[in-house]
């Protein structure tokens, strides 16, 4: 399907208020009895504290079910597989036994999904999946009404209140599918059911669950069978594991971008500016030219894959281009803002893995004048299992590399970076270590100088980093 095609659907009045407990009963195999039918649920949820009146609670927790409060309302059914405490206090309609709880609760999602006829893009890859989804959406959201994820907020509990914001005037959804765990890419798309699929790129990260990269690049392709091998999906050329893959399978559209003579959407050039990049691409044998806030190749990238994306919703591509040269880049992701006394800081700690941290110090090292020291200041990366030592390593000899000045490392196991960068070159004294926030803060103030450029990468949930990053702003 192309074009305005994909924004056709059905005409729902609204879907929360018209959804009756017997057609989900219905779609879950499970014949209603006279009491349960012609009532209006409002609300589905696994989560106790959102149960109120009129509530589908789905028990895939062992938590106690708050019975008390639940009598209170009116029409709360409870989908079990076991039994409860003050079960018998409730009403014998209120609780629907069932064989599988899961399955029940995937029969649900179904349902509720395939009520819609519109198109999902969901998209995958360990970098750029953030960015390419905001991008997108910002393309989108002028002129159609799109449900997306927040943010980075893509763990798989997020995932039924993304499927419930899908409404009746609901246009498009686009959707991260993450994977930090075996099963993660399947469960999501039975939540979405993608029509679209993107993959960004594939590099080691999560190898703490994922004991081995190569299953955790199969994880991320099962999103070619959580899309029933057909539809669109869109796939970086230039990535060698996602070249790898088997698509023997799909039977949908392949489509491609990247620097690739071959792709389909390919990048041609691109060029630094102040804050952003200017890219020329060229598709169907016509070149176009772009503006995307934010620096590094790596942002040219998840631009021209929100643009493919678009293409394929139908949108004219000179209008896509001008969308993005007004999108907003990102907190955290390689943020860059004035510091105190002249020194220019770079934001990049919204996580820290090593495909993110090589693009990272290397858009570094290409935006730093020749007058400037860059200083890279690191924290640990994550979820890396038996890669951690081989990747830490690889960072240590690509600070050398590229000819970072100064290594600040902040916590114990960040600093594995320093031996491997000190035998490729950087300067023992100009590598320093430290623990906290005030350590840091109180060293830059003695050592920092104008035109100096600070680059702090590590993962979000690293409060010190935002501490000094805020000390030092201007």
């Amino acid at each position: 399907m192309r074009g305005d095609a994909f924004f056709k659907k059905e005409l729902w009045r609204d879907i929360l208020k018209t959804l009756l407990l017997e057609n989900i009963l219905t779609a879950m195999n499970i014949q209603p009895n006279e009491k349960q039918k012609g009532i209006r649920i409002k609300t589905v949820t696994d989560a106790r504290p959102e149960i109120r009146s009129h509530t589908l609670y789905f028990r895939l927790s062992n938590l106690e079910v708050p019975v008390e409060r639940i009598k209170k309302y009116k029409n709360v059914f409870i989908v079990t597989d076991t039994p409860f405490s003050q079960m018998e206090s409730l009403k014998p309609e209120q609780i629907i036994m069932v064989e599988d709880l899961k399955e029940s609760f995937f029969q649900f999602t179904s349902y509720y999904r395939h009520l819609f006829n519109i198109p999902v893009v969901a998209i995958t890859g360990t970098c750029g999946k953030s960015t390419t989804k905001e991008m997108l959406k910002h393309i989108l959201e002028e002129k159609h009404n799109v449900q997306a994820t927040i943010s980075s907020k893509n763990a798989d509990y997020y995932n039924l209140s993304y499927l419930l914001g899908i409404e009746e005037d609901t246009d498009v959804a686009v959707f991260e599918t993450a994977v930090s765990k075996r099963g993660d890419m399947t469960e999501s798309c039975k939540y979405f059911y993608p029509t679209i699929g993107i993959m960004t790129m594939i590099d080691v990260d999560h190898t703490d669950k994922i004991r081995s990269f190569d299953r955790y690049l199969a994880e991320k392709a099962k999103i070619m069978e959580g899309m029933n091998n057909e539809g669109i999906l869109i796939l970086n050329s230039d990535d060698p594991h996602l070249a790898s893959i088997d698509t023997s399978k799909f039977k949908g559209e392949i489509i491609t971008f990247g620097k690739n003579k071959n792709a389909m959407f390919r990048i041609e050039k691109y060029q630094y500016e102040a804050s952003g990049m200017t890219f020329w691409m060229e598709y169907k044998n016509n070149e176009y030219k772009g503006y995307i806030p934010g620096l590094g190749d790596h942002s040219v990238y998840n631009a021209v894959a929100s643009l493919a994306a678009a293409a394929v919703l139908g949108v004219d591509i000179h209008y896509a281009l001008k969308r993005l040269s007004s999108y907003h880049h990102m907190r955290s992701h390689f943020e860059i803002m004035e510091g105190r006394n002249q020194v220019t800081l770079v934001d990049d700690t919204w996580k820290s893995n090593p495909a993110s941290l090589k693009k990272g110090l290397e858009t570094l090292s290409k935006i730093a004048l020749p007058n400037q020291r860059k200083i890279a200041v690191l924290g640990r990366m994550c979820a890396l299992g038996k890669y951690a030592d081989e990747e830490y390593e690889k960072a240590g000899h690509l600070v050398a590399a590229l000819g970072i000045d100064i290594l600040i490392t902040k916590g114990f196991i960040a600093k594995d970076f320093q031996k491997p960068a000190i035998e490729a070159g950087v300067n023992p004294d100009h590598v320093y270590h430290f623990s906290d926030a005030d350590e840091m803060k109180r060293f830059f103030d003695a050592f920092l100088i104008p035109n100096d450029i600070v680059y702090f990468k590590t993962n979000a949930n690293d409060s010190d980093m935002d501490d000094v990053i805020e000390y030092l702003r201007n």
